[in-house]
């Protein structure tokens, strides 16, 4: 699963600084990096390797150097085949200099993009790295994909308690949460939105709630198991072939979220809001999505979405953490960044709380807009419709 990498002017004038010394390769659903960053890595990654070729953790921050570019340098204008040669260049390297390492059985079935037939390079890792804790998101993916809820729960308690997760992401996804209907589907779209919700769920908050990844939902073999689950014919128009033309991909993707409405449960289905700014996922339900906090909730008949709001923000959810935030964060930076999605419901509600006359609440949901406010890039327009 991917995740929106946000450029720093701070961190470009600082780079010049680091472009000698190699650096652990961080998941940038953790930090954010600019391009520039991840180039002059794999540079020096690359001397590493070359001077210490049996060095498996120059190999590991090499290749994810270098995976991290496949997917986020728009400025690198060679075909995905020809980006994707390099990557399995570098796998067919440490296959050779370092085969039974941890390193290399964990980046084997990384290259693979969760293909059930690498699975075994996946468990040998964990064998070999019993104690690591870089496999565990795989092991909850593919707990996921079988759907063995009790491995998933296992993995992402592992996850929790190794400190691996967020506590500024955990507040934010526990909220998206508790404002669910009972026995939700809940769209998600990356790490950020998708891995606290299930560590949420492995200590049982929410296990009613089924939440579809639109990155895992694309393979046909958990695709099976879950429409299976969800009373949905598996149609064949969804059946991924060997590779999609761009015109299937974006078929796949503008078609899935509407058929999953559909599903024989009748179970309610949300899109987070994160998911939501992904415009070919929702640009066919849109007109039948409703804003009710963290989600947007898709319904056929009219919804009164602001007294669902309401309940969610003056019931439901746990807000103090924005303006209080008595802990420390391992991802700061990527916690505002989502944080900034409470902005557009809660002016919502502000203006709502104003037109109304109630002064009390309109305080209380401006202290918190200002809060947010202080680290979005959208703060002075927050502070602008404030002041009005």
């Amino acid at each position: 699963m991917k995740q929106l990498i946000i450029y720093s002017t701070a961190l470009l004038l600082s780079l010049p600084a680091l472009a000698q010394k190699p650096e652990k390769i961080l998941g940038n659903a953790r930090v954010q990096k600019p391009i520039s960053y991840y180039k002059q890595q794999s540079a020096a990654w690359k001397k590493v390797v070359d001077q210490e070729p049996k060095n498996a953790d120059a190999w590991y921050n090499y290749f994810y150097a270098n995976r991290t570019l496949f997917f986020n340098d728009t400025t690198d204008k060679r075909t995905d085949d020809a980006k994707e040669a390099v990557i399995q260049g570098i796998i067919s390297e440490m296959g050779k200099q370092i085969p039974d390492s941890y390193e290399y059985n964990l980046c084997k079935f990384t290259a693979g993009g969760n293909d059930p037939k690498l699975l075994p390079y996946l468990k040998k890792a964990a064998v070999l790295g019993e104690k690591r804790t870089e496999h565990l998101d795989f092991m909850i993916n593919i707990a996921e994909m079988e759907r063995n809820i009790p491995d998933r729960d296992l993995y992402a308690r592992k996850k929790f308690e190794a400190g691996l997760i967020s506590t500024g992401m955990m507040y934010y996804n526990y909220n998206v949460l508790m404002g669910l209907a009972l026995n939700a589907i809940l769209i998600t779209s990356g790490d950020n939105d998708t891995y606290p919700v299930w560590i949420l769920q492995a200590q049982g908050i929410r296990k009613d709630v089924t939440v579809i990844n639109t990155s895992l939902v694309h393979i046909d073999e958990y695709r099976e198991k879950l429409f299976k689950e969800l009373e949905l014919e598996n149609k064949a128009s969804f059946k991924q072939k060997d590779t999609l033309t761009e015109a299937e991909y974006k078929a796949f993707n503008n078609n899935i979220i509407g058929y999953i409405t559909g599903n024989g449960k009748n179970y309610p289905v949300y899109v987070a809001l994160t998911t939501a700014g992904c415009k070919t996922f929702v640009e066919k339900v849109e007109e039948d999505l409703y804003l009710t906090g963290l989600a947007y909730q898709y319904s056929k008949s009219t919804l009164d979405n602001v007294a669902l709001m309401k309940k969610n923000f003056e019931q439901n959810y746990a807000l103090d953490y924005i303006d209080k935030p008595f802990y420390r964060d391992i991802a700061p930076e990527m916690v505002s960044l989502i944080n900034g999605n409470y902005a557009v419901p809660m002016l919502k509600l502000y203006d709502h709380y104003k037109m109304a006359g109630d002064s009390q609440k309109e305080i209380w949901i401006k202290n918190k807009l200002l809060a947010i406010s202080k680290e979005s890039e959208y703060g002075d327009e927050i502070k602008k419709h404030l002041s009005e």
